[in-house]
């Protein structure tokens, strides 16, 4: 669910892989634009495993939560 709060992390289990590790979408509001960071982090800690994308000027946040687990699976599909 995307909220007028920002910035916002959203947490996409990963399935079939490490139960210590977990996606993160973060959204950031800079101005009237929206940035996302697209990171697998660790459960425990939340310190970041790897950096998967960033994307930067979109216009709408739930666009960029979609475009965010997008990218999450390209990625994963891709290692595995």
């Amino acid at each position: 669910m995307i909220g007028k709060e920002f910035p916002q992390e959203h947490f996409i289990e990963l399935r079939g892989l490490s139960p210590d590790f977990v996606g993160r979408i973060s959204i950031l509001k800079l101005g009237s634009k929206f940035q996302t960071e697209i990171d697998i982090v660790q459960t425990e800690t939340g310190k970041i495993y790897s950096h998967v994308k960033s994307i930067y000027d979109g216009d709408d946040p739930r666009d960029m939560l979609d475009l965010g687990v997008h990218y999450l699976k390209q990625f994963l599909t891709r290692k595995n």
